[in-house]
């Protein structure tokens, strides 16, 4: 079968609120400045090759060029006026995330900033075991107030596999719905997910996946990640169903 699992929808311990590489009670934006730095510092040819397209209304597009390579697919683009996107590069992922409150225990995965799936040592390990070399991991340093860290080594995951799975036509009544040709919402309570068809025929060898017609932040997962996760007695978002298999 197939899993999907949604990326929390509210702050709490698997999406802790705060900002990338500055503290949130003085600014949200330290991974953008940074990013923004890096680019202005570089000869042309070099900007041109981190960023191939028309600079946006403030001169710049690079920052959030590199924020959604985080969760698309490589060579895939945002729209047809900008580049594809590249892979990522040694200075782009970010370095450390500043809570805006202290976390005594938080998820296996967690949503950093809403949209980044991030990962402890415990779920990375399942990950390479059972899926080795198609998935990237960048440590990530959690801060807290009061000049504390997490204890537990965290890293933002890149998932690489990209599929074509969901099948919409046999996709039961209400589970989904799309709003743009080509791209879908799922309803994401348990009973709407369990109607939400997909083929193995595409899917069968994968483990861990996005699917490229979804809106919707849900990562896929098989039934061997998944019980390799529920046996380690991993603590993981709370939406995380069985959906459907055709």
């Amino acid at each position: 079968m197939v899993w999907g699992l949604c990326l929390p929808d509210g702050f709490g311990d698997g999406w802790p609120e705060g900002s990338f590489e500055s503290d949130p009670k003085v600014s949200d934006r330290g991974w953008y400045e940074r990013l923004k730095a890096h680019y202005l510092e570089q000869d042309p040819d070099t900007q041109k090759r981190l960023y191939g397209g028309e600079l946006d209304e403030y001169g710049l597009s690079y920052p959030g060029y590199v924020k959604r390579k985080f969760y698309n697919e490589v060579g895939s683009k945002y729209n047809q006026y900008k580049p594809p996107y590249s892979e990522i590069e040694g200075h782009e992922p970010p370095m450390f995330f500043h809570t805006r409150r202290g976390h005594k225990e938080l998820f296996s995965l967690v949503a950093m900033g809403g949209t980044y799936p991030t990962v402890d040592e415990d779920l990375k390990s399942i990950i390479e075991t059972i899926e080795p070399g198609v998935h990237q991991f960048y440590p990530l340093e959690i801060r807290m107030p009061a000049n504390k860290i997490y204890p537990k080594q965290y890293h933002t995951l890149v998932i690489g596999a990209f599929l074509d799975s969901f099948d919409f036509a046999q996709t039961k009544e209400g589970a989904a719905h799309s709003p743009d040709p080509g791209r879908f919402n799922l309803d994401t309570t348990k009973k709407a997910m369990a109607g939400a068809a997909f083929r193995k025929s595409e899917f069968d060898g994968h483990h861990l996946w996005r699917e490229r017609t979804f809106r919707s932040q849900i990562l896929c997962f098989s039934d061997e990640m998944r019980d390799a996760i529920v046996q380690a007695g991993l603590k993981m978002p709370r939406k995380f169903y069985q959906m459907l298999e055709v």
